[in-house]
């Protein structure tokens, strides 16, 4: 018995040893593209209910604090997505896929457009996330409809945007483009504050930033890289869409 208790204790040890490494705190590193390496920051940290969230800095691209997406971590490695720094659906954004190494760094590769880039991400310090503003009500001065239109590439772009409360008491709305198509989404992330207003349809990754009033809606369109101007009014009671 004596014989057998002690490898057994040294087991116990080795699997408490090998247990899942905590990505939690700043990395830094640099995605080594070719002709154009990419210097990054990462800040992970776990909520009070264990969920792992995180946000990146992107010295290069003038982003700070975005959030990452789908975040995946185990034993084996770290993976997460890059769509809201790069204003990017999820499909066509950067990818990070690392692996934990023997001195307890992170590395990988980059992943975009079918091309990959090494990367290597050593921990500095404690995390620094910046958390996304938290979505809020909105006011009944802004629900209802809006119509506007703004000009991309050359080819205007006819918009009417309905705002509501949801269900759960917080603003959402629904989004018609109509230019080239007819574009259909649904406003999922709405911040309300005094003077200024964010709508987000995170399923493409658009947004409407702006300052509002009684009747405007004034301030910018931003969808992937692009940027482009928009004033929207509220539509007459009656009128056609």
């Amino acid at each position: 018995m004596r014989r057998t208790a002690l490898p057994l204790s040294a087991a116990l040890l080795m699997t408490a040893a090998q247990a899942a490494p905590d990505p939690g705190g700043r990395w830094e590193g640099t995605a080594e593209i070719p002709g154009a390496p990419l210097p990054l920051v990462v800040d992970l940290a776990r909520t009070p209910a264990g969920v792992l969230q995180g946000s990146v800095i992107l010295p290069g691209r003038a982003v700070k604090g975005a959030p990452l997406q789908a975040i995946s971590a185990s034993d084996a490695g770290l993976g997460f997505g890059l769509a809201a720094a790069f204003n990017a659906p999820a499909d066509a954004a950067p990818q990070v896929r690392l692996h934990w190494q023997a001195d307890g760094s992170l590395a990988g590769e980059w992943l975009q457009a079918g091309m990959s880039a090494p990367l290597r991400l050593q921990r500095t310090g404690g995390p620094q996330i910046d958390l996304p503003i938290a979505a809020t009500a909105l006011t009944p001065a802004l629900l209802g409809r809006w119509v506007g239109r703004y000009e991309l590439g050359g080819y205007p772009r006819e918009v009417t945007l309905t705002l509501s409360n949801g269900p759960a008491g917080l603003g959402a709305g629904e989004l018609v483009v109509v230019g080239k198509r007819r574009t259909e989404l649904a406003i999922d992330h709405v911040v309300q504050g005094r003077e200024f207003l964010t709508l987000k349809a995170s399923s493409a990754n658009y947004r409407i930033e702006g300052r509002y009033a009684a009747d405007r809606i004034e301030g910018q369109v931003l969808q992937g890289p692009f940027e482009a101007a928009i004033v929207l009014r509220r539509a007459a009671p009656g009128a056609t869409p």
